[in-house]
Formats: C-alpha cells, structure tokens, sequence
C-alpha cells in the first residue's frame, strides 16, 4: 500500500512541476511585454526588467499553486485510469479514502506553504519590488527627455520637446508640450522651466514654471493662460503605483484595522482554504470511464476554479466597499464551493 501511495504521490509531483512552469513561463512572457512596453514609454529604465521579473516569479508562483496543483492531480489520475491503473489499484484494495489521504498528504504542506508565502514573505517581496521600481523610475527619468527630441508621453496624449537640460539641477529648460483633450481638441503649453517629479504612489508629473497655456477650439479660437506654476501628469495609468494591499504586513492584515486590510487578509487566507477545497473535487474530477475523454473533466475543472477564484475577487471588492461585513468576509464563498464539492464527491464516491 505505501508503495502505491508513493507512485501517486510521485505522478502529482511530476506533472505539478511540469504545469507550473509552464503557467509560470506564460505569465512571465506577458510581464516581459509589458515591462518592455513600459520601458518603450520611458517609464522604465533597462536595467530594471529582469530584476522585477525575478521578485516577480514567487508572487506568480503563489498565484499558480492551487491551479496547477488542481491540474496536475485531474491529469495524473486521469491517465491511471485511460491506462487501468486505478482500475488495477481498485481490485487490489487501495480505496477512494486512500485516495483522498494521498492528496491530503500534499494539500496540507502546501496549505502551509501557500499561508507563508501569501502573509509574510510574498508582502516583503512586494516591498523589494516597490523599491526596484521606484529606483527604476528614478534612473528612466534621466533618459525619458531628451534635448532637442520629441517625446510622446501618456499613450500620446502629451507631446513634450525641451531646449536643454541642466544636469546638474535635474532642470528642463524652454518647454514646449503639446496635449491632446478628450474633446479632440489640443493645447500648448510654453514654460521657460521644469521638473521631472514622482509623487509618494509613484506616477510621474512634470512641474512647470513662469508659463502659458493656449487652448485651441474646434472653430480656431484660443484662450492664452498664464501661469506660474503648473503640473502635468505624464503616466497614462496607474497600474504601476504604490502602495499595493499585497504589501501590506501580516501584523496589518490581521486584524485589520481598515476594509482593506480586512479584505486582503480574506483573500491571503482564501488560497489556502480552496487548496483543501478542490482535494474533495479531484477523485470525481478525474475520474473517467474507458472510452470517455481524458481532457473533458479538465475543463470542468478549469471552469470551476475560474468561477471560485473570480467570486473572492468579486467578495473582496465588496468588503472594501463595506458591501458585506468582514466579519462574513468571504466565507459564504468557502462555503459554497465546498457543498458544491461535497455532492460531487459524495456521488463519486457512492458510484466507485
């Protein structure tokens, strides 16, 4: 009977491996894109790529344990039984209790795992990253301008040329900004000198002094103001300022003093509960008769866990809203999902 459990054990493990790093590979190629597109705009610096892919991986292999582990159990029993091997182990008397013990045996050190990671060390990580981050910021600030070129900022909605640059005070010189208005109409912005600045969030601005700006209607007409000083955002979005709730610290999360340090502890907690979750679906997941395919619980699967994790999002979205109460939190969701896995199991394990 150990012997068997063993090769079980040693089936999830091989395939675990394989899916997560293919999931990994493929989260981590859409990341290369969008640093390098950052870094296209100017709002990051070369050099800084590879190192926030590298902080990167562990919060992506915290986001992929449940999945792949979800995957790799449904894939590896499912060719036990397309080749008979549960059929075999079946007559030979390992139970579904045995099963579910095998699958126990791995959920618990990863449930552990999972809590680790998502409350102390992917927050710190998190932390790395936002410094990474800023001190590429910082260093594309020296590039992003350059004299005597123009620069489209803010997915082209700011068209900046600059005299010259004083190294020494970080000063743009005789400023020229071009911007486009969401009436498509557009705007001049003459300033005889300016600052590159990032705020405390980390979204880039450009201070502007001793300038006007012109504002050109559809039917040609201008309104010339002047100013002494002006701020522009230059950043389209905010999707790389900080501080983020992943960084908040387990001491912050738990209790929690505000809703969203509430809804980041339920949904730190919620990886670790659904790992246990889907133990009681996997049997009847993967579980196929001869001529059936292998792949079509796969995706039952996959949709289930889809369904699960968007409804945390949506749950965690509504306590920071103070739609539902933390103290509800996103259990409703937990429990839910397990009456859900309770039937199918139950019914699996009737029909075994």
């Amino acid at each position: 009977m150990n012997l068997i459990r063993r090769y079980l054990r040693r089936e999830i493990l091989s395939t675990f491996a394989a899916v997560l790093i293919v999931l990994i590979s493929i989260l981590l190629v859409q990341r290369l894109a969008f640093y390098l597109n950052q870094v296209l705009d100017g709002t990051l610096s070369q050099s800084a790529v590879f190192s926030l892919l590298g902080l990167q991986v562990v919060r992506f292999i915290t986001e992929l344990l449940p999945l792949s582990f979800l995957l790799a159990s449904i894939l590896a029993f499912g060719r036990l039984y397309k080749d008979s091997e549960m059929t075999a182990m079946y007559a030979l008397g390992v139970s579904v209790s045995s099963v579910y013990r095998v699958l126990l045996g791995m959920a618990i050190p990863l449930g552990i795992l999972l809590t680790v990671l998502n409350f102390w060390i992917v927050p710190e990580i998190a932390k790395q990253q936002d410094e990474v981050l800023r001190k590429a910021r910082e260093d594309a600030q020296l590039t992003i301008i350059k004299p005597g070129i123009f620069r489209e900022f803010a997915r082209g909605k700011h068209t900046i040329y600059v005299q010259g640059i004083d190294k020494k005070e970080d000063e743009l010189q005789n400023i020229f900004i071009k911007t486009r208005e969401k009436d498509h109409t557009y705007s001049i912005t003459l300033a005889e000198k300016g600052y590159q600045i990032i705020s405390p969030e980390n979204v880039r601005f450009i201070l502007l002094n001793d300038g006007s700006r012109t504002h050109v209607k559809k039917s040609g007409e201008t309104d010339r103001l002047f100013f002494n000083e002006m701020i522009i955002r230059l950043d389209s979005d905010d999707s790389l300022t900080w501080p983020k709730a992943i960084s908040y610290s387990a001491s912050e999360v738990f209790p929690g003093k505000t809703l969203a340090q509430k809804a980041e502890f339920h949904r730190r907690i919620a990886s670790p509960i659904s790992v246990f979750i889907l133990v009681l679906m996997i049997p009847a997941l993967s579980h196929s008769k001869p001529r059936e395919g292998r792949f079509n619980k796969l995706i039952l699967g996959v949709i289930f866990y889809v369904i699960y994790f968007n409804l945390i999002g949506v749950g965690q979205a509504w306590i920071k809203k103070g739609s539902v109460s933390p103290e509800v939190g996103l259990w409703w969701i937990h429990g839910l999902n397990l009456i859900f896995a309770l039937i199918i199991s139950t019914r699996h394990n009737k029909a075994v």
